[in-house]
């Protein structure tokens, strides 16, 4: 049992990962088998939906994690983990279970200098994908506010309907 990892970067680059022993092939992908990953938080279950986020940490033994990380290649990157579950005969991928989905929040540096020893790590806090659920509802009763969204910048939908019977004059009458 080992997890896998696809990240898929800023730039559109994707790193398939395992924290298993030897590479796998899954879906006609291998995920290469690093040996980086020094911890993945557990998340809870609930029966409502909330923005509950989880830690990965991996060492920066590796200089393309430390490129990546300086050039800010993992800012809001895509993150899938799954646990995958091989066949003992054949040691190749028998099923796979859901972990988590989300992005990259933030990424923590943490370098301690001892006598011999030196310890880099990195430490990646994951929003899930209902990080939209932590912000403020916007209301979309006007053109600017419903431009503003991603995507909507040059929807000039509402600004047309605005002006459509903007001489028409409104009352109100009792039957």
């Amino acid at each position: 049992m080992f997890h896998i990892i696809e990240v898929i970067t800023a730039s559109g680059d994707v790193l398939r990962l395992t924290d298993g022993y030897f590479d796998l092939d899954y879906n006609g992908f291998t995920y290469l088998a690093t040996g980086d990953f020094l911890q993945i938080s557990s998340n809870t279950e609930e029966k409502e939906i909330n923005n509950n986020g989880i830690n990965v940490t991996v060492s920066n033994v590796r200089e393309e994690y430390i490129t990546l990380i300086r050039n800010k290649q993992f800012d809001k990157s895509d993150v899938k983990i799954e646990m995958v579950f091989l066949n003992p005969n054949t040691g190749k991928v028998e099923t796979t279970y859901p972990v988590f989905r989300g992005v990259v929040d933030s990424i923590g540096i943490n370098i301690e200098h001892e006598d011999d020893e030196c310890k880099n790590e990195s430490e990646f806090q994951l929003n899930s994908i209902w990080e939209v659920l932590d912000k403020n509802a916007r209301s979309h009763a006007s053109d600017g506010i419903h431009r503003s969204y991603v995507g909507n910048e040059n929807d000039l939908f509402f600004s047309r309907a605005g002006k459509w019977n903007s001489e028409s004059k409104w009352h109100s009458s009792k039957k």
